[in-house]
């Protein structure tokens, strides 16, 4: 079986870069739907902003400084679960409700919290992107001018918890040749799980939906960004 990007040893996987200051966008699309899709930056005098899709929750927060107030919004399908939302920002001595709007559906509260200890969540959610690369294997195309290694995702059998069947695997994935932080990847491939033998990915081809077709896209850009404060915290007037 092809061994996973995941198994290589730490010194030689995917990375994130640890840079004072980057922009990022990311975005995991699952039979043609945005699963997940996030951008971010962050700036070398410690402002941040990142918003992120998961599904149907649009979120966004910005923190204008290393020290300053963070400013959330958050915008959530049905009103079971906005309720569910003001309870728990009511329970927090350090989050004010500074605005709500409804649309329909869906409910949009921007939240102000106490920035005292909060670190920016930006390379967090950037990991989330370059460790789903990683559940398959990778040739490494060489090394171009720019000091960057190519890898192209390898279609195959794999072992995880359970196996796994890899088709159509196509695209790239850019690193640095030396630290393995990722600076650009476009892949896709369709997964069939369970397929530990032939007969089991026949037969769950058969009778499944599967395969399942994801594609990964991400971009990670070192160096100083600009970043503008949001118009929805611009407008709020408890600030």
């Amino acid at each position: 079986m092809t061994e996973p990007h995941a198994a290589n040893a730490p010194s030689e996987r995917f990375t994130v870069g640890e840079t004072d200051s980057f922009s990022a966008t990311g975005s995991l699309v699952v039979d043609g739907q945005v699963r997940l899709a996030f951008d971010g930056v962050v700036t070398a005098d410690g402002a941040w902003y990142q918003r992120v899709v998961d599904g149907d929750v649009v979120s966004a927060a910005y923190q204008p400084d290393a020290t300053g107030p963070v400013y959330h919004k958050r915008t959530i399908p049905g009103s079971d679960n906005a309720e569910q939302q003001r309870e728990l920002i009511a329970e927090d001595e350090n989050r004010v409700l500074v605005d709500e709007d409804r649309d329909g559906d869906n409910v949009t509260v921007i939240v102000k919290e106490n920035g005292t200890g909060v670190t920016q969540p930006v390379s967090g959610t950037a990991s989330v992107f370059v460790n789903s690369l990683v559940v398959a294997g990778y040739e490494a195309e060489g090394t171009d001018s720019s000091d960057e290694t190519v890898y192209k995702p390898q279609s195959g059998w794999y072992d995880g918890r359970e196996p796994y069947r890899i088709t159509d695997a196509s695209g790239a994935v850019r690193t640095d040749a030396d630290s393995h932080v990722v600076t650009a990847a476009n892949v896709s491939w369709d997964t069939t799980e369970p397929a530990g033998t032939y007969a089991e990915y026949v037969l769950v081809r058969s009778f499944s939906d599967d395969p399942t077709t994801y594609r990964i896209t991400f971009e990670f850009e070192s160096g100083d960004a600009d970043l503008e404060r949001p118009p929805w915290v611009r407008s709020n007037r408890s600030h």
